[in-house]
């Protein structure tokens, strides 16, 4: 709908002098040679931009991290901090994690803590089960690890132990080592000062570059492991990758009220990929409707008519035109949009098949210039 405004009634500024005995009328308009002189005001450029045929798919577009995740403490020592490694170092089960009282503390791998000292003869326990996986794979123990520190647990011992040059007992002391949840460790900031005693010597993350994104509720209940996704790095490379896992957050973060979000994790298993860039901030692009994105043969998106979300006119009731550039001038064709995405929009129907319009209104076509600008 147009509105077209009505010319305001001002003072009138001429001074008009009628000369009644010659029946002459004189007009003094003191503004007119001016405004004979002025120049025209340049009328605006149109820009337009042709209409294509193509397909549209809805594209969930997230901000996301390339990190190795959020740093945790290691467990305080038990002894005097006498050597610490440098940030950034990457310790692998088996190695040195740092050294107190003067004798190395050993990474291994696990989800529990040695919370004992272990020797033959200790009651049977996961801990137990714990160290001979580590021994086995270190390539120390041979047989099936169980729950039990038997004479062939001791046996293992004894052999890592003069391997790594520690002294040679067949038993584990709590304070020896230390464990993570992973096969390695990359240290972040070195957290203590050698000397101390009683405190977490490091903090640490993962060594594998990841991809986080947070996400709201509603996303992370829509969004499936194993949903196609595409990062962007920051020079514009393009990845295609999936979905690692989503986490649905809701742990307290250590401020009032607060809890972690939820969030999006992506895996490179190629670190070559994404070493170069290093933590970073990135896009994932989640492809196609993320409610559906594990549908093996989802129908293609259908080919419509495409225009540049700037060319659309909002017009009465709720309704939809474009401007289209013709010989004769621009003509306004009515149209019904459908999905928006990327700054462009589908076209559904346009002309006479869009309700409300006359019968013989114009429809659009593909190469019809669209107005996005005038």
């Amino acid at each position: 709908m147009s509105v077209r405004l009505r010319p305001a009634v001002g003072v009138t500024l001429g001074i008009i002098v009628f000369a009644l005995g010659a029946g002459a009328l004189w007009i003094w308009s003191p503004w007119g040679s001016a405004s004979q002189d002025a120049p025209e005001a340049a009328a605006p450029e149109t820009v337009t931009v042709p209409v294509v045929l193509g397909t549209l798919t809805q594209q969930l577009r997230l901000n996301a991290t390339l990190g190795y995740g959020a740093p945790l403490e290691l467990l305080a020592s038990t002894g005097t901090i006498t050597a610490l490694p440098a940030p950034g170092q990457v310790i692998s089960a088996g190695e040195p994690a740092y050294e107190a009282d003067g004798r190395p503390v050993i990474l291994l791998s696990g989800e529990r803590p040695f919370w004992r000292d272990l020797a033959r003869g200790v009651d049977e326990g996961k801990d137990v089960l714990q160290l001979e996986h580590n021994l086995a794979q270190l390539g120390f123990f041979d047989r099936e690890p169980n729950t039990e520190f038997d004479g062939a647990t001791a046996d293992a011992v004894k052999r890592w132990q003069k391997a790594i040059g520690m002294p040679v007992t067949g038993a584990v002391a709590m304070m020896d080592v230390v464990a993570v949840n992973g096969p390695s460790i990359r240290v972040s900031p070195v957290t203590a000062t050698l000397g101390q005693a009683g405190v977490s010597p490091l903090s640490y993350t993962a060594t594998a570059l990841h991809a986080e994104a947070k996400l709201t509720g509603a996303l992370a209940r829509e969004l499936q492991v194993g949903t196609p996704v595409t990062v962007v790095l920051p020079d514009g490379t393009e990845l295609e990758n999936v979905l690692a896992s989503v986490t649905p957050g809701g742990q307290p973060t250590g401020e009032e009220g607060k809890t972690t979000p939820p969030i999006a994790v992506i895996e490179f298993a190629d670190q070559a990929q994404v070493s170069a860039v290093g933590p970073a901030t990135i896009r994932v692009i989640v492809r196609g409707d993320p409610a559906t994105a594990e549908t093996p043969e989802e129908p293609a998106a259908p080919m419509t008519l495409i225009v540049p979300a700037t060319a659309i006119v909002a017009t009465a009731q709720d309704r939809y035109a474009v401007e289209v550039q013709t010989k004769a001038g621009i003509v306004r064709v009515h149209v019904q949009i459908g999905l928006i995405a990327d700054a462009r929009v589908q076209i559904l129907a346009s002309g006479a098949d869009v309700e409300g319009a006359p019968a013989d209104a114009r429809s659009l076509a593909t190469g019809d210039e669209v107005v996005i600008s005038r």
